[in-house]
């Protein structure tokens, strides 16, 4: 971005209120995945397919597949394993940092450790305190940064197999993966990423598909996307999977176990995976995708070189493949700016106002489907003090000059009466 001071807006992660880590000694399982080139780093859950018993426990490990060229010090993830109350099927029943991707030390500290119904929380976020949802993070500041590309563990989850002969999707509801940033500017910088869920299940044929976009941090319209239907099993292990047939709620259908599809336009699809196994058992599941539009955001936050908000700075920015070249907005009084709806590219960022006194242009790349976060310091003029008001010293000072002349006066005045009287009284004796 050239020559210039960064900040990076800082995510206000909830502290919770319990911090005690429980950790428990089961291995971790060996990643069941299908291995692919992908431009975006990944949260994906290894394995993807879990099938045993009633009153057993398996574990489910969080995974980070950190592309090349990325950094990361901090993540904030939360599950949901959907469970159908108040019968649920799994219960989540510990969870693990040991072994994590940053490392064991002291200065990895857990910001947020909610497992409920073992360890509830008291946050701002209602979830934290329900049952079927996990939520762990660790603040950008407290670990040691790690570089892609590599794949390593972020945590672990063991659950406990409550109900016979049922499923449950365990999905990624949220996944923010940050660094601390660099220079002498530095804050938390988010990268975009994608996610991967998994399935358990102990009843029959199972249906089952991650999607991955291919281009883009998310769904949205215009841009393929990799359906994959691997992790779909039979709960008789020697029976393979030999069909699976695909609807996209598009009026598109296609089969196979991977399948790429592209949807023309924004909008909320239902998408059906139906599978057969080699006895004919069949499984279906049926999953709601969201497809955004094709077009990215930029918020920025602008400050001095002193780390104080600036309001009033007007951004004007500028991307030769837009069809509107030039868009302008001015920080608020938070030093804030948005801009929405912009077509993915790479702009260019000038700054003006009554006390910017220098800056350079910067430049930002725009994603489809994605934010970009930023925040940018600039040289400005430092206001003069505020002038002493002297008036009402003046006004005093007048005001008591007037009195002590008008007091002169008729001091004088009382004199001259006086002298006057004297000399009338010595006439009249001599008289």
């Amino acid at each position: 971005m050239g020559r210039r001071s960064v900040e990076f807006l800082k995510p206000r992660w909830v502290l919770a209120a319990c911090l005690l880590l429980l950790v428990f000694s089961v291995p971790h399982l060996s990643p069941v995945r299908a291995a692919s080139a992908q431009p975006f780093s990944i949260v994906y859950l290894s394995p993807v397919s879990y099938n045993v018993t009633s009153g057993s426990s398996f574990i489910v490990n969080v995974m980070l597949n950190l592309t090349a060229g990325q950094s990361a010090s901090g993540f904030n993830v939360k599950l949901n394993y959907g469970n159908p109350q108040p019968d649920p099927v799994v219960i989540a029943e510990n969870v693990s940092y040991s072994g994590n991707i940053f490392g064991d030390t002291s200065s990895n500290f857990v910001s947020t450790e909610c497992v409920p119904p073992i360890i509830i929380c008291q946050t701002a976020d209602p979830t934290d305190a329900e049952s079927g949802w996990v939520h762990f993070s660790a603040l950008p500041e407290s670990g040691n940064p790690v570089n892609g590309p590599l794949s390593k563990l972020l945590f672990s989850v063991a659950f406990y197999v409550e109900n016979v002969r049922n499923s449950s999707l365990i999905h990624i509801d949220t996944a923010d993966v940050a660094n601390a940033g660099s220079g002498p500017f530095a804050t938390t910088q988010f990268i975009p990423i994608v996610k991967e869920d998994a399935i358990f299940s102990n009843s029959g044929v199972t249906a089952f598909f991650n999607y991955l976009p291919t281009d883009t941090p998310s769904v949205v319209a215009g841009h393929p996307n990799r359906f994959d239907a691997s992790g779909s099993f039979a709960n008789n292990s020697s029976a393979a999977i030999t069909s699976y047939s695909w609807n996209f709620g598009d009026s598109s259908t296609g089969s196979g176990p991977i399948i790429p599809h592209t949807f023309q336009s924004p909008g909320t699809y239902g998408v059906t995976l139906n599978v057969t196994d080699v006895n004919g058992g069949k499984g279906s599941i049926h999953r709601m995708l969201t497809v955004g539009f094709p077009l990215g955001a930029l918020l920025l936050a602008i400050f001095s070189l002193q780390k104080v908000p600036q309001s009033g700075v007007l951004v004007r920015i500028f991307n030769s493949s837009n069809v509107l070249p030039f868009e302008n907005a001015t920080t608020d009084s938070n030093g804030q700016v948005a801009f929405n709806n912009l077509s993915p590219g790479v702009y260019t960022l000038a700054f003006s106002g009554p006390t910017v006194k220098h800056s350079n242009n910067a430049t930002e790349t725009i994603l489809a489907g994605w934010t970009t976060q930023d925040s940018v310091g600039l040289e400005v003029d430092t206001p003069p003090p505020p002038v002493p008001w002297y008036g009402d010293i003046v006004f005093l000072g007048g005001l008591g000059g007037a009195v002590a002349i008008f007091g002169f006066g008729l001091f004088l005045r009382r004199r001259s009466m006086r002298q006057k009287l004297r000399a009338k009284r010595a006439s009249l004796k001599k008289k």
